[in-house]
């Protein structure tokens, strides 16, 4: 049996969408979909460094060049397009380094339903991005605070540093994408629910904690 991957209906009724995955021996369309993910993924990265070449422009070695307008503009662009490069490079990292984690924990499932798994989640992430960049194209800063979640908070009660990119971390993408990771590995193996509960929490608390500490560490503001 050939079913059609498709990702609306796996983000949204994900119990019931994964409980006939194994039922189609084809997802027809998927790699068509992973590709125009990797593209959306790498726009939108590239709009992102666009938009953040303001706190790009006060890097020590930048002012120091002293360039022309037109020179800035070049090197705007230029960023911009190292940004797009990496954004097609993130998608295969987290989704790789994610399946990999849940098949040391589900090898019934097997690997190619895990990253299957796992491109159904990186979109929220995708998401989460969209929603970022008009609030870097107003304030041209390379890290913002997430609209949807309690970024807001860790900006209020934490100046700098790990609190508040944990905060930031945790929205209502991170939360969606939890829940469509548990159902999915609900109906795609025969442990038990609370197995997959559990292993759930600790791959997202895991995932939220680690970003936080490298973006904290990145940033040189870890406390």
């Amino acid at each position: 049996m050939t079913g059609r991957a498709q990702f609306i209906p796996a983000l949204t009724k994900p119990n019931t969408y994964f409980a006939f995955y194994n039922e189609w021996k084809d997802k027809e369309g998927f790699w068509i979909r992973f590709f125009a993910i990797l593209v959306t993924s790498g726009l939108l990265h590239a709009l992102s460094f666009f938009a953040a070449f303001p706190s790009f422009r006060t890097i020590s070695f930048v002012e120091a060049a002293k360039l022309s307008g037109m020179e800035l503009e070049l090197l705007r662009y230029l960023i911009a397009l190292v940004g797009g490069a990496w954004g097609m490079i993130v998608p295969f990292l987290i989704i790789n380094t994610g399946a990999l984690f849940l098949y040391i924990f589900f090898r019934d499932i097997g690997y190619k339903a895990l990253f299957y798994v796992m491109t159904t989640v990186y979109l929220l992430f995708i998401l989460g991005l969209l929603f970022e960049l008009p609030v870097q194209f107003v304030t041209g800063a390379e890290e913002v605070v997430q609209p949807l979640g309690f970024g807001f908070v860790g900006v209020l009660f934490f100046k700098h540093g790990f609190w508040q990119e944990l905060l930031n971390s945790i929205n209502i993408f991170t939360i969606w994408g939890s829940v469509v990771m548990y159902y999915a590995l609900r109906q795609l193996s025969f442990k038990e629910k609370k197995y997959c509960l559990v292993v759930t929490i600790g791959f997202v608390v895991m995932f939220v904690l680690l970003s936080s500490l490298y973006a904290a560490l990145a940033s040189g503001q870890l406390v």
